[in-house]
C-alpha cells in the first residue's frame, strides 16, 4: 500500500538485529556487479535484458493489495525525561558564531541531500558536551510531519528584524516564531482540518491538514512568500485541498489560495480527477525558477482503481501551468502515488525533476508508472527516462513500495568521471545507484542501475542524506530495524556505494530520515542527526558523521497521536546552532547554552 505516511504492511521480518552485517547475494552482470539481499536472490534470473513479453500484464486488480495491517507498537523509552538545561535567565541568550542561513525548502537545497554545511558553533565535540542540550519546548496544536523552516534576518513590518522558525501543524496552523527567543510572531489557522474518521485513513490521527513540508521564496530582506498546501473539510464529509502563498511578515494570504483540482484524460477516453478525500499532498513542495512543484499521493491506497498519482507546475502566481498523471490506462489498480514519506522532488541544474513512485501499475511500452524513478522536464511534458525494478510485480504483491523513499541527487565533485548520480531505495531496502542521465529502464538483474545492493534492515520510509567531509562523499541511510549506515561514494569509472562505517542504535519501523550539519568539509565539523521512533517517547540521537559508532548524544523529544501504529515518519532540521525536533503538539529546540 502507498499510504503516505505509515503504508505499514510488508510480508516479512520488520528488520535484523542491529549488530548483524549486510549479507549480500552478489551477481555480475554487463554493466558491473551487483548486489541483492539473499532473501530476494531467488527472484533475480541471469539475462541481463527483459522481453516485452516478461513485463506485460503486468497491471494487478485492485483486490491484489494486501490487507493495511499495523506494526508492533515502539517500546518503552529508556531514556530520562527531556529537561532543559542551563541558567532560564540566559539559556536562550547564546549568540550564533557563524553566518545565520535561511532553510527555506525541505532538506536544505534541491539535490535533497539534507546537508547544511555552513554550521559553525555544532561539532561532535560541542554537541557531546555538557552545554548542548534542550532549549526550549514550543507548543502547537497538531501533529508537525512538515520539516521546520527558517528565514534569517527578516524584516518585519515594524522594522524589527528577527529570524523566524515556521511551523505548520496538521491542524491547519501555521506558526512564525523568532528563533532566538521562541516568541510568537505570529500564527494563523487555514481552516477545518479533515478528519480521520471522515477521510476513512487512520495512519495519521485525529486529522489531516498540512502534512508537506512548505516552501519559501525570498525575494528581498523584507518579502517572502510560503507555499504549502491545506487539507480542510469545511463542513462534514467536504473535503477541499488548497494551495496557499502566505505572506511571511503576517501569515496573511498574499492572493487567493486555490482549490487544487487537476484532470487528466485517460488512454481509453475516460477522466480521472483528483480526489479531495482520498489523495493528498505528503511529498514536500519544490520550487524552481518561478514555479511551484506538489506531488500527489493516496490515503492508504483507498479508491485505488480510481486515482492516480500527479506531479502538479503552478506559477508563483498560484495558476495551473501543467499537470502530470502517473496512470493512463484504467481499469488496474493505478495509484503509482508521489509520496515518498515527505521527501521533495529532487531537481537537476538544468531544471528536471525527479521523483519514485509507489504501488501501481507499471505497463511496459505504455506510460503506466508504478514503481518507478521518474525524471521529467520543468513543463512535466512527459517522462524522459525512469527506472524500474524488475520485480515490480513483486513490490506491488506484497505492499513494498518503491515510493516510500525518495531520490537524492548527489553532487559532483572535484575529479569525478563518473557520470551524474542518484541514490533510490523504498520498502524492499535495496539501495540503488542510478545514473542521473539514463535512469535504467527495467532491465533483469538490475542491470540498468549502475549498483544495486541490500540496504540492510527491514525496509526504508524515508531517504538518504551527504555529506562530503574529510573522508570524502558519503552517503547516510537507516532501514526499519537497522542501524545507521555510511556508504562512501565511489566517482571514478566504476561508480560505487561502499558501506564503511556503520552506528550501533537500532531504528524503529520504517527507519529514519537524516540529516547532516557540519562547516563544510572541515574535519571534526561534522554531525549526522535523525530521529529515532523505535522507542515510545521518540528520541532525537546524533553522530559523528566521519565515524558514527555509539550516538554522541540522544534525548526525549516527545510522543506521536497514534504510536501504536509506528509512523510518524520525520526529520529535524537543523540551522544557526540550533537542531529542531517535531513531534506531536510540539517542536523540540537542542542547542548550546551561552
Amino acid at each position: 500500500m502507498e499510504t503516505p505516511v505509515s503504508c505499514n504492511s510488508s510480508r516479512r521480518p520488520e528488520g535484523v538485529p542491529p549488530s548483524q552485517q549486510v549479507k549480500p547475494l552478489m551477481r555480475t552482470g554487463k554493466s558491473g556487479i551487483f548486489f541483492f539481499p539473499v532473501i530476494a536472490a531467488f527472484l533475480f534470473v541471469s539475462t541481463d535484458v527483459v522481453a516485452q513479453s516478461d513485463v506485460r500484464g503486468s497491471q494487478l486488480p485492485s483486490t491484489s493489495l494486501p490487507m493495511h495491517r499495523a506494526p508492533h507498537p515502539p517500546s518503552p523509552s529508556k531514556l530520562p525525561a527531556p529537561k532543559l538545561i542551563g541558567d532560564p535567565a540566559t539559556r536562550l541568550l547564546r549568540s550564533y558564531s557563524g553566518t545565520p542561513v535561511d532553510v527555506a525548502t525541505y532538506h536544505y537545497d534541491l539535490n535533497r541531500t539534507g546537508w547544511n554545511q555552513t554550521e559553525a558553533d555544532l561539532t561532535p565535540a560541542t554537541v557531546a558536551s555538557a552545554k548542548f542540550g534542550l532549549l526550549a519546548t514550543l507548543k502547537v496544536d497538531g501533529n508537525v510531519l512538515a520539516q521546520p523552516l527558517l528565514v534569517s534576518g527578516f524584516v518585519m513590518p515594524d522594522g524589527a528584524t528577527h529570524d523566524v522558525l515556521i511551523v505548520a501543524t496538521g491542524h491547519d496552523t501555521v506558526y512564525a516564531f523568532d528563533a532566538q527567543t521562541y516568541a510568537i510572531l505570529w500564527q494563523v489557522s487555514l481552516g477545518t482540518p479533515q478528519s480521520t474518521a471522515d477521510v476513512g485513513c487512520y495512519d495519521v490521527k485525529p486529522e489531516y491538514g498540512i502534512s508537506s513540508t512548505p516552501v519559501i521564496v525570498r525575494t528581498a530582506a523584507n518579502a517572502a512568500k510560503i507555499y504549502l498546501v491545506a487539507a480542510t473539510e469545511p463542513s462534514p464529509s467536504v473535503f477541499v485541498s488548497q494551495l496557499h502563498a502566505l505572506n511571511l511578515a503576517n501569515g496573511a494570504d498574499a492572493m487567493p489560495p486555490v482549490v487544487i483540482s487537476p484532470s487528466a484524460q485517460l488512454s481509453d477516453g475516460s477522466t480521472v480527477t483528483f480526489d479531495p478525500q482520498n489523495q493528498w499532498s505528503r511529498a514536500g513542495l519544490a520550487y524552481n525558477k518561478g514555479s511551484v512543484y506538489i506531488g500527489i499521493g493516496s490515503h492508504c491506497d483507498n479508491n485505488s482503481g480510481g486515482i492516480t498519482g500527479w506531479l502538479l507546475r503552478y506559477s508563483a502566481a498560484l495558476k495551473l501551468q501543467n499537470s502530470f498523471h502517473t496512470v493512463e490506462t484504467s481499469g488496474g489498480t493505478e495509484l503509482a502515488s508521489i509520496w515518498m514519506t515527505g521527501f521533495a522532488p529532487a531537481i537537476d541544474g538544468n531544471g528536471n525533476l525527479f521523483v519514485v513512485t509507489g504501488n501501481g501499475d507499471f505497463t511496459f511500452g505504455k506510460k503506466d508508472w508504478g514503481e518507478s524513478v521518474l525524471k521529467l522536464g520543468p513543463a512535466l511534458a512527459g517522462v524522459t527516462t525512469s527506472f524500474t525494478p524488475v520485480l515490480y510485480k513483486h513490490l506491488n504483491n506484497y505492499d513494498e513500495d518503491f515510493g516510500s523513499g525518495g531520490v537524492m541527487l548527489l553532487p559532483a565533485v572535484t575529479g569525478q568521471t563518473a557520470p551524474p548520480m542518484a541514490v533510490a531505495m523504498g520498502k524492499s531496502s535495496i539501495l540503488y545507484l542510478l545514473n542521473q542521465n539514463s535512469l535504467g529502464g527495467v532491465r533483469k538483474n538490475e542491470s540498468g542501475a549502475l549498483q544495486a545492493q541490500s540496504g540492510g534492515g527491514g525496509g526504508l520510509w524515508g531517504g538518504p542524506a551527504y555529506y562530503n567531509g574529510p573522508a570524502g562523499p558519503t552517503v547516510f541511510t537507516q532501514t526499519g530495524g537497522d542501524v545507521l549506515r555510511g556508504w562512501s561514494v565511489a566517482t571514478g569509472a566504476t561508480p560505487t556505494l561502499t558501506n564503511t562505517v556503520n552506528g550501533t542504535s537500532g531504528a524503529g519501523y520504517g527507519g529514519s530520515l537524516p540529516i547532516v550539519s557540519s562547516n563544510g568539509a572541515a574535519a571534526h565539523t561534522g554531525v549526522v542527526w535523525l530521529i529515532d521512533r523505535a522507542n515510545e517517547p521518540f528520541s532525537i540521537e546524533a553522530y559523528d558523521a566521519v565515524s558514527l559508532g555509539a550516538p554522541i548524544f540522544s534525548a526525549q523529544i516527545g510522543t506521536w497521536s497514534n504510536a501504536s501504529n509506528g509512523n510518524p515518519f520525520l526529520t529535524p532540521m537543523e540551522a544557526n546552532g540550533r537542531v529542531y525536533a517535531p513531534g506531536y503538539l510540539v517542536v523540540q529546540v537542542y542547542g548550546l547554552t551561552p
